[in-house]
């Protein structure tokens, strides 16, 4: 993926609609690949090092601080729409956010380090609480199923287990994961919590499959003996759904860690599904003309269970085949590398594709020939370190080279046979009717 010579910071679907006259819209400026006048080289004997302007290209200016929707009304009169202001309103938002992720780019390894030192206690906090509530949830679903006979809250049951040992599963996953083995695993063993999460995901479709199974046999038998309603193991669940939603709203405000974001879901989830379990237990119990209700219930959240975890096992399955990273994020790896170093002319390829949770990243840069070994091997080196640095990035990778006239799908070896495109098909038939 040759870069062109300037490269849009802002990439949008949009960005023609929302850049037309009519708007009167500014993006910000365009990358040029050439060497920029607010850096600065140091050159000495031992080493190779860069003094930069933090914005080279003057985002900041950019920027557009105040986007109300009055301010955006009165800098663009010609708008009378509310839909149409609030498109400029999203356009400017998703700008100022692009401009402070480049601007961010040179400090994310150290913010992400001091981050961790201030939140890392509330982070395991909510980790272990969560796991410690999945474990008290379990027992009391179990025993409310069994005092009851609902098969709506056999089937919280079986979610309660499955969040139990997806808990246990993510902590078995990250200390595996933090210990890496540099002779048997010399990338780390980070897509372990990959692996664990879609062997979860197999396991969990298989016990749903088993509730919707069991339901049905229930619902073919047809009503059971009219049980009285036991008031013990409903109270019990309606406390374990209360603290989910206290954990829930804890996790809320942590939301920005994958872990407590994870954990978010999961008591959302949980509070949804034991809510109308318990729901459909009561009812189904208490009143017999609705006795199907109970495995109804068991089979609506069964299902649930089914696509939601068979869904994430999709999801988590393209991390494993190297899916490529979103245009927005190859656009900061772009930035990051034009902006690294003066003697950097262009940028031939940016590449990131998903390794489990985070990204691989290839870049290829073009430098002067007439620059020395030490020169290249510097500057390509502190790149594939700041690069490294990125909170998303996993691995890279950087190239050096002296021109950008090359085929790139030349320098590896192929993937895959180019074949010709296909006729489509009611040109085929036609020409076979044709004849």
């Amino acid at each position: 993926m040759a870069s062109p010579p300037h490269t849009n910071i802002v990439n949008d679907d949009n960005l023609d609609a929302m850049t037309s006259p009519s708007t009167g819209l500014s993006p910000i400026p365009t990358i040029p690949t050439s060497p920029l006048p607010n850096i600065t080289p140091i050159m000495s004997y031992d080493s190779v090092d860069t003094a930069y302007n933090a914005d080279p290209y003057s985002l900041l200016n950019s920027k557009k601080e105040d986007i109300s929707i009055a301010a955006l009304r009165t800098q663009h009169p010609d708008q009378k729409r509310t839909r149409k202001v609030r498109k400029i309103k999203n356009f400017y938002h998703r700008q100022n956010a692009l401009i402070d992720a480049y601007l961010a780019s040179n400090n994310e390894e150290a913010a992400e380090v001091e981050d961790g030192i201030q939140n890392g206690g509330k982070i395991k906090f909510a980790i272990y609480a969560s796991s410690t509530v999945n474990f008290c949830l379990f027992i009391i679903q179990v025993f409310a199923a069994v005092s009851t006979g609902s098969l709506a809250l056999f089937a919280t049951a079986a979610d309660a287990f499955m969040d139990l040992v997806s808990s246990i599963v993510m902590l078995i996953t990250s200390r595996i994961a933090a210990k890496p083995n540099i002779t048997k695993f010399p990338v780390g063993r980070k897509r372990v919590e990959t692996v664990g999460i879609i062997l979860f995901c197999a396991l969990m479709t298989t016990v749903s499959v088993e509730l919707i199974i069991e339901s049905a046999r229930s619902l073919a038998d047809g009503p059971r003996e009219n049980e009285t309603l036991k008031t013990v193991p409903l109270v019990c669940v309606g406390v374990a759904i209360f603290s989910k939603a206290v954990l829930f709203v804890y996790c809320f405000t942590l939301r920005r860690y994958p872990t407590c974001a994870i954990f978010m879901l999961d008591h959302r989830n949980d509070i949804v599904v034991n809510s109308f379990g318990l729901v459909m237990s009561i009812v189904g119990t208490k009143y017999a003309r609705v006795w199907f209700l109970d495995p109804a219930g068991a089979i609506a959240i069964a299902c649930l269970i089914l696509f939601s975890w068979a869904s994430t096992a999709f999801e988590h399955m393209w991390l494993l085949v190297g899916k490529s990273a979103p245009q927005e994020f190859l656009n900061k790896l772009v930035y990051v590398a034009v902006t690294h170093d003066p003697r950097i002319l262009k940028i031939d390829t940016a590449r990131a594709y998903s390794a489990g949770e985070k990204y691989y990243v290839e870049v290829d840069i073009i430098m002067r020939q007439e620059e020395t070994l030490k020169v290249t091997h510097d500057v390509s080196q502190t790149l594939q370190r700041k690069l490294e640095g990125l909170a998303d990035v996993e691995r890279a990778f950087v190239h050096v080279d002296y021109d950008d006239l090359h085929d790139i799908f030349e320098e590896h070896k192929p993937l895959y046979e180019i074949q010709e495109p296909k006729v489509p098909i009611y040109e085929r038939v036609r020409e076979r009717f044709k004849r």
